[in-house]
């Protein structure tokens, strides 16, 4: 099996330092009165071959061990060399650089999303983030999915979600959000535990094969589980007790041309402190509200006109296709 270049490199830059030490310790030892200092020296201008004279009068065994010394010397220098020339040739220098890029890159984000598992399921909920212009890393332990993932253009980390320092090479203390869709149950409870242990108000939601193991995954510290057997049988009934329902909800959730979205009032929005009826958002933003999610943890469904927002409030809304534009230009994004 042939090394990787770079750690063929590493392996000729230590057998460097080795014979270094070799030839200073026999320098040391097998000349007279010669010190640390003057072996050092003459074993360095001795592998460079830069053809200083000699330090003291060698004997005939120091010239035998000089002779040994520059022909292993200029075999591991040629190593290097021809490692390091095939990093650079073969691609591997720009894949270190890229991979030291990409975890400066992943340091720096806040906010984002972590999706562990890019398999169907975590593949299209990456995309579908990536596409809502969230920052999202994916963590998976198989080098072909990271590698699909890059193509993505999406940043991962390669390694088990179940590993502190993995999350924690992934921001999770920054993150927004996690998201583990692994392929057995066991893996999302335990990916579940270790971030709920390493963040306390981290929003985790988590997949569940099989409805049975639904409740473990919450009590491991999930916020949500969802199952897609569930949901699929869900969407089923729907469609064939309530299509009216079913294509309200692919329109406004894949449609092009309208939309549903949540927004939070910030704080100095001018929304805040005002009731629907003062914003009138109907009409001047050609959004409705549908739901609001108060503060104080209240869901409000249908809220009335005389309904005031407070900051903090998430308010659901319906409208057209880019109308965040609109929100802002009426002065939401507080």
């Amino acid at each position: 099996m042939r090394l990787p270049a770079q750690t063929r490199l590493l392996f000729a830059l230590f057998a460097l330092l080795l014979v270094f030490l070799v030839g200073t310790g026999g320098y040391y030892l097998l000349e007279d009165n010669v010190g640390l200092g003057a072996a050092a020296y003459m074993t360095i201008i001795t592998l460079s071959t830069v053809g200083f004279s000699e330090q003291w009068n060698l004997s005939s065994v120091g010239k035998a061990w000089t002779v040994f010394i520059i022909v292993v010397g200029i075999l591991i220098v040629a190593l290097a060399f021809a490692s390091l020339q095939s990093m650079i040739i073969g691609g591997e220098f720009r894949t270190v650089l890229g991979r030291r890029k990409l975890k400066d890159r992943i340091r720096k984000l806040r906010g984002h999303y972590i999706v562990c598992g890019y398999g169907r399921m975590g593949g299209q909920i990456s995309r579908h983030l990536a596409a809502m212009k969230k920052k999202v890393v994916v963590v998976d332990c198989d080098e072909k999915r990271t590698a699909d993932a890059e193509e993505a253009n999406l940043d991962y980390v390669l390694g088990n979600a179940a590993d502190e320092g993995v999350l924690c090479e992934a921001g999770i203390t920054q993150a927004a959000g996690l998201v583990t869709v692994l392929h057995s149950d066991a893996d999302n409870v335990f990916v579940t535990l270790t971030a709920r242990g390493m963040c306390k108000d981290l929003t985790i939601i988590a997949r569940a094969e099989h409805v049975e193991s639904e409740s473990k995954i919450m009590r491991a510290g999930a916020n949500r589980v969802i199952c897609p057997q569930g949901i699929g049988a869900n969407q089923i009934v729907t469609l064939l007790a309530r299509p009216a329902i079913a294509r309200l909800v692919d329109i406004t959730m894949g449609g092009a041309d309208w939309e549903i979205e949540e927004v939070r009032i910030g704080s100095g929005s001018r929304m805040a402190g005002r009731s629907l009826r003062e914003l009138d958002l109907r009409n001047k933003a050609n959004v409705s509200i549908v739901a609001i999610n108060t503060v104080g943890g209240k869901a409000v469904i249908n809220p009335r006109p005389d309904q005031v927002l407070n900051e903090g409030d998430v308010i659901v809304v319906i409208g057209p296709v880019g109308m965040a534009d609109s929100l802002t230009a009426y002065g939401v994004e507080g």
